[in-house]
């Protein structure tokens, strides 16, 4: 059996050697031997430009190695391109812009992993709702991140809701007054 054959399920072409590299390269990253995983998510890369799982795990190991957030958002952005409604691709891009100080593209960003994102999945909405709180509150946004910590709170799980709001209601109530007390004129009275 000649393991580089293509093989075509449904509408999707599978190359069986990439898919079999790509599972042990999974398994390296598991074992933390990412320098090994990324050869081998290389090889995989060379088989299928388009493999979006493999592009997803080369920018986790490249963020994972300290100083490597361009090639982590190379590689992300190459994923969005293989798959743009990837809504892992697109979160994990925000949090790159996030961390590079590019809080407004990250915010693009993260809006579309949520037009993407599987509504039924808690886990993943969960994570979504927290990046974009975070971003709003890095934007200095706060009445918006308010509004989004109420929204989460009622859609996610009650422990879902609850971790948000024990991480950004505090946060966000006092950035609030302290933004409104900064944008008031300061006036002396005279008497």
């Amino acid at each position: 059996m000649n393991l580089s054959n293509p093989l075509k399920i449904g509408k999707k072409v599978f190359n069986i050697k990439a898919e079999k590299l790509y599972r042990e390269a999974c398994e390296l990253f598991y074992l933390k031997n990412y320098e090994q995983s990324l050869i081998l998510l290389e090889e995989v890369i060379q088989l299928d430009k388009m493999h979006t799982k493999a592009l997803l795990l080369k920018g986790d190991i490249k963020l994972l190695m300290e100083g490597n957030e361009y090639e982590a958002l190379d590689a992300y952005e190459k994923a969005i391109f293989s798959n743009p409604f990837s809504t892992q691709a697109l979160g994990s891009k925000a949090y790159v812009l996030d961390i590079l100080g590019r809080f407004e593209e990250a915010y693009e960003n993260c809006e579309l992993a949520f037009k993407y994102a599987n509504q039924n999945d808690n886990d993943q909405l969960s994570s979504l709702y927290d990046q974009k709180i975070s971003l709003l509150c890095s934007l200095k946004r706060f009445e918006e991140a308010n509004k989004i910590l109420a929204e989460a709170i009622e859609v996610l799980s009650e422990e879902s809701g609850n971790y948000l709001k024990s991480c950004y209601a505090q946060k966000i109530n006092t950035k609030k007054k302290n933004s409104q007390t900064e944008n008031q004129p300061n006036l002396k009275l005279i008497f």
